[in-house]
């Protein structure tokens, strides 16, 4: 081959080398545009599919845990704190890598390949809100209404399954029974169990909690013919009726209440009279209304009504430390409790246990040195814990994100 024949064909090869690599190149471009575009229409709801379930766990374990100790730091008298996780911004970004390449330049049967690669990451962050303000605290010391401490009170769907539970769930609503208050002098008042135990025993004899609406008259009788129309249509707005009573001539402003009664399938059962007498209330009709202090008036006496003083989430918790094993090193730091269930057979063994080691259960927190935990295998404390986070989120752990500055933002990875 002559010399110009070679330059030829090494010009011809350069040029069709250009033209392969540019192929390459565009070929390149159109792998990772598909690769892209497959990952946006996958990546995005399988990511978020498998991190709702995961940031999900994680924010379970967190609530469990922050009521847990906050329980143990009552038992130690040390300041209890809650926080709450308001937010979370997950920021997902792909990433794509691509290659090209020729073999064999200047010789017959030259060959190229294409390559491509395509990553993912995760930067998350997780909004706190320090519980501490006003309104949370209002929220943490204020009484539960009778409806919240029954209908979804603690423990009460476990009755089904131990009928001990429901005694528990009584012990935990309310502070006082029929003027029976359930610590006196520091120590649990016999006439206040005596009372607890009586609700329970109807409640095995066959009586139910139930919903009634009734008036609620908290106003003066006044002349009928004082009313008038316009009078009327006011308390209409107001969600107030006129009721007639004295045989029409009188009428008082009254609304609608719905109160929580306990109704009895047979009142004159001698074991039904036995533990209503033991109740403090007057055996003989089938209906017995929990009225709170909020529904007495001057002069008003109901003896067909239990009497009920219903405790708050702080007063819940406080009980709940009679509940933590304290170890024997720290016996002299901590005050002497009187057993919750003293006097009070059978009730669901409830235990939060202290060790120096940690524990390989997940309900675990550490105080002062020791690990604090719910046994996995004690399904009893678990119920009871359940009970006690799901009473904690639905009175003062849903606060709002923008309700209580400052907030504390931090990554994940942090």
């Amino acid at each position: 081959m002559n010399h110009s024949a070679k330059l030829w064909n090494r010009g011809h090869s350069a040029m069709f080398n250009r033209r392969l690599s540019s192929r390459l190149a565009q070929a390149s471009i159109m792998v990772i545009a598909a690769l892209l575009s497959s990952a946006c229409t996958s990546f995005g709801p399988s990511r978020l599919s498998s991190s709702h379930t995961a940031y999900n766990d994680a924010i379970q374990l967190t609530v469990a845990r922050e009521v847990l100790i906050n329980i143990v730091r009552s038992r130690y008298s040390d300041p209890m704190q809650f926080f709450a996780v308001s937010a979370i911004n997950a920021q997902w970004s792909v990433s794509a890598d691509a290659s090209a390449g020729v073999g064999g330049i200047g010789e017959p049967g030259s060959t190229g390949q294409v390559g491509a690669s395509v990553g993912y990451s995760d930067s998350p962050t997780v909004t706190y809100v320090p519980l501490s303000d006003a309104a949370f605290y209002q929220a943490l010391y204020s009484p539960f209404a009778v409806s919240e401490t029954v209908g979804f009170g603690l423990g009460y769907r476990f009755a089904r399954t131990h009928p001990r539970w429901q005694t528990l769930s009584l012990l935990f609503s309310f502070s006082s029974i029929n003027d029976a208050n359930d610590f006196v002098g520091g120590r649990v008042n016999e006439l206040y169990l005596q009372r607890v135990d009586a609700i329970a025993r109807l409640i095995e004899l066959g009586a139910a909690w139930e919903q009634v609406p009734e008036w609620d008259f908290d106003t003066s009788a006044v002349p009928k013919g004082n009313v008038t129309a316009e009078d009327q249509v006011n308390a209409f707005r107001a969600g107030l009726y006129f009721i007639e009573e004295d045989g029409g001539k009188n009428v008082r402003l009254a609304r609608y209440r719905i109160v929580v009664a306990l109704t009895l399938p047979d009142p004159e059962r001698p074991e039904v009279r036995a533990a209503l007498q033991d109740l403090g209330v007057e055996p003989g009709v089938s209906r017995y209304v929990f009225r709170p202090p909020l529904h007495a008036s001057p002069g008003y006496e109901d003896p067909y009504a239990i009497w009920v003083s219903p405790r708050s989430m702080a007063d819940v918790i406080g009980l709940a430390t009679r509940f933590v094993g304290v170890p024997a090193a720290h016996a002299d730091i901590v005050p002497t409790l009187d057993a919750i269930n003293r006097g009070v057979q059978d009730l669901p063994p409830v235990r939060i246990r202290s060790s120096k080691e940690e524990p390989p259960f997940p309900y675990r927190v550490q105080h002062r040195g020791y690990w604090f935990y719910v046994d996995d295998a004690d399904l009893e404390s678990k119920m009871f814990l359940e009970a006690m986070v799901a009473t904690y989120s639905s009175r003062v752990g849903s606060k709002r994100p923008d309700s209580a500055p400052p907030q504390i933002v931090i990554p994940v990875g942090g």
